[in-house]
């Protein structure tokens, strides 16, 4: 089985394109950028060297930096409002900058970058950053329901990234078009401020970044990257018809749902996230009174036939996130098993001396 790793990010909202001007001023941009870029060097050396294969970051995540100042996210009537950014606003060629320079540290690192374009949080009710109502997160689901919103969104944002990819396509795992959508979606007795977009909607805007993904195709007539979309429940596969939404890595995360145990493999899917924490203790552990380590929790994805997995998190901070020297070193001798069983070599005999 591979292994993953979720980044997911370095600063949530603002990894790719220029910083808020109010945070970094445009006279400290270019040192704060080489420095970031030096720090996401180092870390993707060390998931090389640990044996991760793949990393999945989230690009835009709640839209902090797509729209800041007179572009923001605005309150009227009670309801935020948000336009796309003009085709010739400076935020674009930052943002393919940016992305670039990842797509080349994959190259350079011998891994894969799992990309997220956007994360549900994008969709929730804005909330202005402190007392700065130039900078609000969230915000911008009329991104997502407007289908004319939603076309020149992804005209300047998708395309481009996509057209870059193809040029590297060799650094790609897959496309992913949102993260965790569920949490978006107003439903029965499902209503509060982060539920702010109708099923209806959702499903056409993950619909249409799919089958932009589906375009993009190699010499040889084949697909040149698969979609995705990191569900938060594996029930949310059948029920939104994941496979008609076109589709192509089925993904979910696993967080121990409702005490129930990880469900055996089907097809070609992916546990896009599981906690590195002893969070939410895995029933299947339980049963084999194993105790909830990273490693039980790797053998229990290969066991049930996972091909790939992703764990959570090499930096987000939260209870299901356990990333010290512990997990970096016990993450690395399952790697090390690993390859030594896709290589047919079995582990040297102790010495007897």
């Amino acid at each position: 089985m591979r292994v993953g790793i979720n980044y997911p990010w370095v600063d949530y909202g603002w990894d790719f394109g220029p910083p808020p001007e109010a945070w970094v001023p445009p006279e400290r941009a270019a040192d704060w950028r080489a420095s970031r870029r030096e720090r996401v060097a180092e870390d993707f050396r060390a998931f090389a060297a640990q044996g991760f294969f793949a990393v999945r970051w989230f690009l835009l995540g709640d839209g902090l930096n797509y729209g800041t100042g007179e572009c923001a996210p605005r309150l009227e009537g009670g309801e935020w409002i948000f336009d796309p950014l003009p085709p010739e606003h400076p935020f674009h060629p930052r943002l393919l900058d940016d992305f670039a320079f990842v797509l080349d540290l994959c190259r350079s690192s011998g891994l894969k970058l799992f990309p997220v374009l956007l994360d549900c949080s994008w969709c929730f009710r804005g909330t202005p950053v402190g007392a700065r109502p130039e900078i609000v997160k969230g915000g911008r689901s009329g991104v997502i329901r407007d289908p004319a919103r939603r076309e020149a969104f992804l005209d300047r944002v998708l395309e481009p990234l996509l057209d870059l990819s193809l040029r590297r396509r060799d650094s790609i795992y897959a496309w992913e078009v949102m993260n965790e959508p569920e949490w978006a979606v107003r439903g029965f007795w499902r209503r509060g401020r982060r539920r702010t977009t109708g099923l209806g909607g959702m499903k056409g805007f993950l619909a249409e970044g799919a089958r932009r993904i589906a375009l993009r195709r190699l010499e040889d007539g084949r697909p040149a990257f698969r979609s995705s979309v990191g569900f938060a429940h594996w029930d949310t596969l059948e029920r939104w018809d994941a496979a008609g939404l076109g589709l192509t890595l089925p993904q979910f995360h696993y967080y121990a749902q409702g005490g129930r145990p990880l469900p055996e493999a089907v097809g070609a899917r992916v546990v896009g996230e599981f906690a590195s924490a002893e969070e939410r203790a895995w029933p299947d552990l339980r049963l084999r009174r194993q105790a909830q380590t990273l490693t039980n929790r790797l053998e229990c994805v290969e066991r049930k036939g996972y091909p790939e997995c992703f764990v959570w998190s090499a930096r987000a901070v939260d209870r299901a996130t356990r990333w010290t020297e512990v997990e970096r070193r016990e993450f690395a001798a399952y790697s090390r098993g690993s390859i030594r069983a896709l290589s047919g070599d079995a582990e040297p005999p102790a010495s007897t001396g």
